[in-house]
């Protein structure tokens, strides 16, 4: 591929690891309910698909109720989920190792940068000026920007459309089959880190066009020749 005018980013279990205090959230607000707590990698199985189905996923397991999505607890309890974790937002999550190094290096070189994320925009905003994280991107499409996330392509197609550039000049960076679908069914090149999530399933099998250790060898394959001249 040619260098990219522009890569898009997904947020959670790509720039940052946020899985210690989304379950943390989640917890609290079971507790909150008297209801028994679910275990972390439950939780971080679940991350990837919006902030209501992860919840949703976590007052099931509990309950056992399979149509809890329409029940008065989970409408009473998911408003307090993003209160918690709204509260929450910035003091368990961590950066991955050298995100904002090569934030900084990709904007140097003239590559405009975006997010296109599933969770909820005012957490998305939250997290990112957390983590001090805000001004680096230029384009943003949250969960409920469009009628469906990821793995849909439209919150894709939204980010190309902000930015005005074509599929041909994007990469999408994921760490999910999610984004992996996304991305292919938006025409764009997706590469996928291997230190996120992805549902307990090695992203490998997602097939991306490329699965990647880290900021550091995303640089490198950046700056490589192949890179300059595909």
């Amino acid at each position: 591929m040619r260098m990219p005018i522009l890569i898009l980013f997904d947020l959670d279990g790509t720039l940052v690891d946020t899985a210690t205090e989304i379950a943390a959230a989640v917890n609290r607000t079971l507790q909150e309910e008297r209801l028994p707590v679910c275990s972390q990698p439950s939780i971080t199985n679940w991350i990837g698909k919006g902030t209501a189905w992860l919840f949703g996923n976590a007052l099931q397991e509990v309950t056992g109720d399979a149509a809890i999505r329409t029940s008065d607890l989970y409408a009473r309890s998911y408003p307090r989920f993003l209160d918690n974790y709204a509260e929450g937002t910035g003091q368990l999550s961590t950066l991955y190792p050298h995100t904002r190094e090569a934030l900084r290096q990709l904007a140097a070189a003239g590559v405009r940068l975006g997010v296109v994320t599933n969770k909820e925009r005012s957490l998305t905003l939250r997290l990112l000026d957390a983590h001090h994280l805000t001004d680096a991107f230029e384009i943003l499409v949250a969960g409920g920007d469009t009628a469906q996330g990821k793995p849909s392509p439209d919150p894709l197609f939204l980010a190309l459309q902000k930015a005005g550039v074509n599929a041909d000049d994007c990469l999408f960076v994921g760490d999910s089959q999610n984004d992996v679908e996304a991305a292919r069914n938006a025409g764009i090149k997706v590469w996928a880190f291997n230190h996120g999530y992805n549902h307990g399933e090695p992203i490998a099998l997602a097939h991306p066009d490329a699965v990647i250790e880290g900021f550091t060898e995303l640089l490198e394959r950046l700056d490589s020749p192949q890179a300059r001249s595909a």
